[in-house]
Formats: C-alpha cells, sequence, structure tokens
C-alpha cells in the first residue's frame, strides 16, 4: 500500500507474487452452471464473495482482484446474476469466453506466465488460467500514451523474464485519490517491477482483497482497496452522502492459492 502525491494524489496497492513459489496456482471465475456464449458466461460476484465461495469448496483463495470487464451495464451493481465477459477468458482449462482483439494473462498447464494477444486460431489446449483487459498500458518497459480520464484503475504487470506478475489497484472518485490515467497505470507498474502490463476493467470495478487470518470470527475476507462499486462520483458537487467504499458484482475475478504452502500474510 502506497499513497503518492506525483503526479496528483493516488492512493495504490500493489501485490508482486512470485510464480516460482511451490504451489502457487491462479483461479478465476468459472463459467456459469447454465452457460450460454456470448450472454450467459459467468455468473457475477463481488471479489469478495469470489474469494469466500472459493474458500467453501477446496480452493483457499489468500488473495483477488477484478479482471476482465463484462456487459450489458449498467446493471444492479451487487446483483449476482448471469453475465458475458468480454475478452478471452480461461478457468482450470475450460474456456469461459472466447477469444478477440484484447490483450490477456496467460497461464498455462505447467505455471509459465505471460501476457499475450491470442489469434482467433491460436492452439489454447494448453491454457490453464486467463483473463483479459481493456488493452496494453505498458510495452517493452514504456508506458502507453493515453488521455487525461482519471478514473479508479486495476492493472495487471509482468516482469521482464515472466517471473513475477503485479496485481495492482489505484483508487479514485475520492477526495483523497482522483484516480489515474492509463498512462499513469503503465508508470505505475514499471515501477514496481512489470515490463509489459494490462490496463484491466476499472472504474466501480476495480477491487482488491485478501483473507485475513488475523481476523476474528469465521469470515476473515477484507478489503485491501476502497471501492466505488455503486459508481458514484465524490468528488463532484452533488449531494453524495460521506464516502464508503461499496462493491461491485464483477463479471470474472483472479485469484491465488496455495497447494501446500500456509501463507498467513500475502502482503500489499
Amino acid at each position: 500500500h502506497t499513497e503518492l502525491s506525483i503526479p496528483r494524489k493516488m492512493v495504490v496497492n500493489c501485490l508482486q507474487i512470485d510464480s516460482h513459489t511451490p504451489g502457487l496456482r491462479f483461479y478465476t471465475t468459472p463459467r456459469c452452471e447454465k452457460w450460454i456464449e456470448g450472454r450467459a458466461e459467468t455468473t457475477r460476484q463481488t471479489t469478495r464473495n469470489f474469494i469466500r465461495q472459493s474458500r467453501r469448496r477446496h480452493l483457499k483463495l489468500v488473495v483477488a482482484i477484478n479482471a476482465n470487464a463484462f456487459s450489458p451495464w449498467p446493471a444492479p451493481y451487487q446483483k449476482e446474476e448471469p453475465t458475458d465477459v468480454s475478452g478471452f477468458a480461461v478457468s482450470q482449462g475450460v474456456l469461459v469466453s472466447n477469444r478477440n482483439t484484447m490483450p490477456s494473462l496467460l497461464v498455462n498447464k505447467m505455471g509459465k506466465l505471460q501476457i499475450d494477444t491470442l489469434s482467433a486460431d491460436a492452439d489454447i489446449s494448453n491454457v490453464e488460467t486467463a483473463v483479459s483487459g481493456f488493452g496494453l498500458c505498458l510495452v517493452d518497459g514504456e508506458a502507453s500514451a493515453s488521455g487525461e480520464d482519471l478514473h479508479p484503475r486495476t492493472g495487471l504487470g509482468l516482469s521482464k523474464d515472466g517471473r513475477y506478475l503485479l496485481l495492482m489497484t489505484i483508487d479514485g472518485r475520492q477526495p483523497s485519490t482522483p484516480g489515474a490515467t492509463i498512462q499513469d497505470v503503465g508508470n505505475l507498474l514499471k515501477m514496481f517491477g512489470a515490463h509489459t502490463g494490462i490496463n484491466m476493467d476499472g472504474g466501480g470495478s476495480t477491487t482488491m482483497a485478501w483473507w485475513d487470518p488475523t481476523v476474528e470470527g469465521q469470515d476473515k475476507c477484507r478489503l485491501l482497496n476502497q471501492p466505488i462499486g455503486n459508481g458514484d462520483n465524490y468528488q463532484t458537487e452533488e449531494a453524495l452522502p460521506p464516502f464508503t467504499p461499496t462493491e461491485r458484482a464483477n463479471g470474472n475475478n483472479l485469484g491465488v492459492y496455495f497447494l501446500e504452502a500456509n501463507i498467513t500474510h500475502p502482503g500489499k
């Protein structure tokens, strides 16, 4: 967790994941029960509910972040319902959403990480996990130029050697942090060690959460950032109540778990 003042106030959470960690696995939202391509591909969930549901089964997720965009939108922001996922998505080797021109984070069956844009005829038989974003924001270590629109942002970054994955959120539309441009996402991912980066779904979808074993009670799922899932802009002059985090049911989420390791604190 870090708070920056240049080029403006920004509240950033960035998690570095070493893909060489023994037992490390990635998991993303699976197909919904009654899957219909382009219409009902996943069931929307908040990032914390994604963690909670996974932990009730055999996947003990320790941290998760929102991933692909989805449609239709706007929709009731907390309603967990079937949705169409934008871009390529694969969960546990099963195709969830078909390919298009969006760049993807790809994890193969051996755990190797790659950021690439797959062609329509690409062989995907070795893909175990995949999520996609709107576009590349960091290419060969250089942040891509962008507009000046400020919003909450989610970014995924990969180190040059493909070993380290960065999960990053930047809060926005709040008095303490107006948000970031897409170029800011690229610059920050580079600052944290990425060589290539993707601008993922942002705005009210931007969420990072983790399972905190130090919390008392059964539900140990905590937010790491301050999402605005209801879509409101608390910097406007509208008469809004004081800001409190609200969570959006997202089209899909990306999480991390371990087969053997007992991780007590994934860090911020």
